[in-house]
């Protein structure tokens, strides 16, 4: 089994999963990569699963994935699950009460709100250009905060990049800052902000960008990014 047909398969899981929850009424949100792939073109390529629920539907959620094939256990943070596919592992993460980065030990606390700003959109992967698969996934703005918050991980790094080239103009900036700050990460972001405007000065951004993609960010919108980090920071500065 090569990466496309993982990810077909992955997908196909994903979209069991949804389904099989609406009929037991739980409420899911995607988040993470596939998230960041149903906004943008899909620059990377990904075959794990990341989503937030509420703590009540975890004893469904388990039943749904063992008839999925995957093995699950709880954790702190809520669920992990895996599946084994292509001499490796397919790996699903569901988020209880708050979404947990290990890379910085820090939170983003849940919200119902969440929910209600979540958007409906077509998910698709990397090989998979076009799907049928609709479900709500997290607002940008959130989705933006998740990722810049992670440390050390060029897959997030990437992933930042992607929503910066294709939806920066959607972000509504002032309400990033603001919900960040509410959750207390404001200072924790405005540092990784700093952190990504000097890395793209120095060309470092571009070297993980190939790494990740084999190709090169488009030079022509490094001015715009950079500006874009620039005004973010100065609107975090001011919370």
């Amino acid at each position: 089994m090569n990466e496309e047909e993982v990810e077909g398969r992955s997908l196909l899981d994903l979209a069991s999963i949804i389904r099989e929850a609406r009929k037991l009424g739980i409420k899911l949100l995607l988040i993470g990569g596939y998230a960041v792939a149903a906004y943008t073109r899909g620059y990377r390529y990904t075959k794990d699963i990341d989503l937030l629920a509420d703590r009540p539907a975890i004893g469904k959620l388990k039943g749904l994935l063992h008839n999925l094939g995957y093995s699950t256990r709880d954790t702190e943070f809520g669920l992990a699950a895996s599946k084994r596919l292509n001499q490796g592992f397919s790996d699903l993460h569901i988020s209880v009460g708050k979404i947990h980065d290990i890379s910085t030990d820090k939170d983003y606390p849940f919200n119902p709100a969440l929910f209600k700003n979540a958007k409906l959109l077509n998910v698709k992967g990397y090989f998979a250009r076009t799907s049928s698969l609709k479900t709500r996934v997290v607002d940008l703005e959130t989705l933006l905060v998740l990722k810049f918050m992670t440390v050390g991980r060029q897959k997030d790094t990437v992933d930042v990049l992607s929503l910066l080239l294709d939806r920066r103009k959607e972000v509504n900036q002032m309400f990033l800052a603001k919900r960040a700050k509410a959750v207390g990460l404001g200072a924790h972001l405005l540092n990784q902000i700093r952190d990504y405007a000097r890395k793209l000065r120095e060309g470092e951004l571009d070297r993980i960008w190939f790494d990740v993609t084999a190709s090169r960010l488009p030079h022509t919108e490094n001015r715009e990014i950079a500006r874009f980090l620039a005004n973010l920071a100065d609107l975090l500065r001011q919370q």
